[in-house]
């Protein structure tokens, strides 16, 4: 392994003085070209008599500057197709587009995607790739953003890359241990998929393979999943935190404990709600923007993630910039309740611990005038004990931080069609 502690030593440990300065810079110079070249920003600001030079600090900033939505963007493009009002340079500047669900096209310019790989390639030398690795890239390669920057970005790091893309485990599998591959770059639940078909082709992962870190990405995880994930492969488990509209922008170091913000981003964790800042360990949505796209600037952009909340303070890795603890869910799918957000994962985890019980259900309501928190779980055994309801109570109390009541009914009292989430406090 090489010595290299760093993708961008400069970036990555320079002191939160230091950064704020580089980040004032870089937003004033970027909210100067959207205002002189995009129309949504231009009309946006000038309705609330913004300019970009009223931004002398940060908290000018947070104060002034309005928030933007991906259904914004959505409804934008769809007024004025194919790429809407928010482009901030010429048609013959893209180099390449993307598309997500909505539909959302996103496009760049050849120095736009050079900034996002360089920002991808950070983000995985922080989760440890390194020029010797040989990587099986699982992502898809067709019309998302992921598959060809995650290719670009190991690339330019030095990485032997292998694109593997989608399904096809056992392919997986073989090229895996024929390549003797290092690293495998998946959502968690296909990196669990491909350690169960190595099970099943008669192979231990930690021993007839040779990977050595797993970087995971994109959908919610417990810890358990995590750990039993590194057990089983013999190999560190490190995690990305990304979007279409803002780039990779949060990966986890060696000593864990949550996911660098990438330094060159403005990093927000807000309360959906009142869309006030919240205190560091608190949890909330996730607000950013992405400096380095000039085409289609994304300034201010609610990224509708929730997550735990942040850790501030150096790191022994060296860096300075704030961890994000683990993503909860998407904020349309998390009631808040008493101060704190309920992410059904949380409490999926703690009824999978029990084989006696199914689906599950959570019920928000407000009988008087304090909310009250109902767990609704199929229960498959004959009888149901005031003692497991007691452990529920318990164990839900210390993943969710919040007491609730419990109530275990038959099986297929839960239609599968019911969401999982009733927030009957809305219809009141």
């Amino acid at each position: 392994m090489q010595n290299r502690l760093y993708w961008n030593k400069e970036l990555e440990t320079v002191t939160p003085i230091k950064l704020k300065e580089l980040q004032l810079e870089r937003l004033t110079s970027l909210m100067g070209h959207a205002y002189a070249h995009s129309e949504f920003y231009r009309k946006q600001w000038d309705s609330i008599s913004l300019h970009p030079g009223d931004i002398q600090r940060l908290d000018d900033y947070f104060k002034k500057v309005p928030f933007i939505t991906k259904s914004q963007i959505i409804e934008n493009q769809a007024q004025t197709p194919p790429f809407g009002t928010f482009l901030a340079e010429s048609l013959e500047k893209i180099n390449c587009t993307y598309y997500s669900p909505g539909p959302l096209l996103v496009p760049f310019s050849r120095d736009d995607y050079d900034h996002m790989v360089d920002q991808c390639a950070t983000c995985l030398y922080i989760c440890g790739a390194r020029e010797e690795d040989i990587v099986d890239i699982t992502f898809n390669y067709h019309w998302v953003l992921a598959g060809t920057t995650l290719d670009s970005a190991f690339r330019r790091i030095g990485c032997n890359v292998i694109p593997g893309g989608v399904g096809q485990t056992k392919t997986h599998v073989e090229i895996l241990k024929l390549t003797r591959a290092t690293i495998i770059f998946a959502f968690p639940t296909f990196a669990q998929t491909l350690a169960q078909t190595a099970l099943d082709m008669g192979l231990d992962p930690a021993k007839d393979l040779n990977v050595r870190l797993i970087i995971v990405t994109g959908e919610i995880r417990s810890e358990q999943d995590k750990v039993g994930l590194a057990k089983t492969f013999g190999a560190e488990v490190r995690e990305l935190y990304a979007t279409n509209e803002i780039g990779w922008v949060a990966a986890e170091c060696e000593y864990g404990g949550g996911m660098h913000f990438y330094a060159d981003n403005i990093l927000e964790i807000i309360d959906p709600q009142t869309k006030e800042q919240v205190q560091p360990g608190i949890s909330g949505e996730i607000v950013s923007i992405c400096f380095g796209r000039k085409v289609m600037p994304i300034i201010r952009y609610r990224t509708g993630d929730l997550t735990e909340g942040i850790s501030e303070g150096p790191c022994p890795c060296g860096r300075h910039s704030p961890k994000i603890k683990r993503i909860l869910g998407r904020v349309s799918d998390v009631p808040r309740i008493k101060g704190m957000f309920v992410a059904p994962r949380q409490v999926a985890q703690v009824v999978e611990r029990f084989k006696e019980l199914g689906r599950f259900q959570i019920i928000v309501d407000r009988p008087d005038i304090r909310d009250e928190l109902i767990i609704r779980i199929e229960h498959r055994g004959k009888e149901k004990t005031r003692d497991l309801e007691n452990i529920l109570i318990s164990e839900l109390k210390a993943a969710i931080r919040l007491t609730a009541r419990v109530e275990l009914v038959e099986e297929g009292s839960i239609s599968p069609d019911e969401p999982v989430v009733q927030d009957r406090r809305k219809i009141q």
